[in-house]
């Protein structure tokens, strides 16, 4: 099952990936008319291109939920936190281009700092999840974190980088909420039914949690670069689930000074890959936006 779960989490950070790059492409499009959340939503929903990104996203959030109903969180969500990665051969197949030495040493570092944290971290299976006031606890305060960050964003005036920088966290806690609330409602739908599940209170906090992500993330596009957001999405998004499923649903990783020393050794080179790899895409579509304009000169 563990080997089922890679391999949806990677189709899932695969479509990701592209759903994540259709998206940004969108929304840093906006005219400044566009102003407020309301007004970029209205935008974006005007735009085909922003509509085939929500339909990619849906897409992997399917796959999401089928790698999580069969694999522990620990497992699935740092390899779906690494989609970027997917991007770089597609985006040269599309150029009709060999990927750079320095794209092919970013996708080595990423992947390599996910084998290794996959396999120090190794996590227990973890076991059956209550609903009860440790969990709604927990989830409480995982909202908080997200309202914390989206506060420390609305003070930033003069600095886009840093505002999305807020933004891609907030994006980060709330996306790790929904990979958690997202197993809980799995868990539901297979012990009580479709009944049982909407009955109980994950799907509805996973609805919230997902919607504001979501939004979050149109925001911290609008605003600066993906360099800016996407590598504290990404690695806060990772650290979250990891949380929620060794609190929650009990997967135990590896916790010896000397694997935790690993384990921060290997996210500090997914960190690392996928900084270098958002540098690249953003290097291409300076370029591709150069061209036409060299054309039509």
């Amino acid at each position: 099952m563990t080997g089922l779960a890679v391999g949806l989490a990677l189709l899932c950070a695969a479509t990701f990936a592209v759903s994540t790059s259709v998206q940004h492409h969108a929304a840093e499009g906006a005219p400044e008319s566009a102003r407020g959340l309301l007004g970029l939503l209205g935008y974006l929903l005007r735009r085909p291109l922003w509509l085939l990104g929500q339909l990619l996203a849906t897409c992997a959030f399917a796959l999401h939920a089928s790698a999580l109903h069969a694999g522990p969180i620990a497992v699935v969500q740092p390899i779906v936190v690494s989609g970027i990665v997917w991007a770089v051969p597609a985006r040269a197949a599309i150029s009709r281009r060999m990927p750079s030495l320095t794209e092919l040493r970013a996708v080595t570092i990423t992947a390599f700092g996910l084998a290794v944290f996959l396999v120090a971290s190794n996590p227990t299976a973890g076991n059956r999840a209550t609903l009860g006031t440790a969990t709604v606890a927990l989830v409480g305060i995982i909202a908080v974190l997200a309202v914390l960050a989206d506060f420390a964003a609305s003070r930033v005036r003069n600095d886009p980088r840093r505002k999305a920088f807020w933004l891609g966290v907030v994006g980060g806690v709330l996306f790790g909420l929904v990979a958690g609330l997202l197993k809980l409602s799995l868990q539901e739908l297979n012990d009580s039914g479709l009944g049982g599940m909407l009955a109980s209170w994950p799907p509805y906090a996973l609805l919230v949690a997902g919607a504001g992500g979501v939004l979050t993330n149109q925001r911290a596009y609008r605003v600066a670069a993906l360099s800016a957001s996407m590598p504290a999405l990404n690695i806060v998004n990772g650290l979250t689930a990891l949380v929620f499923g060794f609190t929650v649903f009990g997967e135990v990783p590896r916790h010896s000074p000397l694997f935790i020393v690993i384990e921060a050794g290997a996210l500090g080179c997914m960190a690392a890959g996928l900084w270098l790899l958002i540098q690249m895409e953003e290097a291409h579509q300076r370029m591709d936006q150069l061209e036409p304009a060299g054309e039509a000169a």
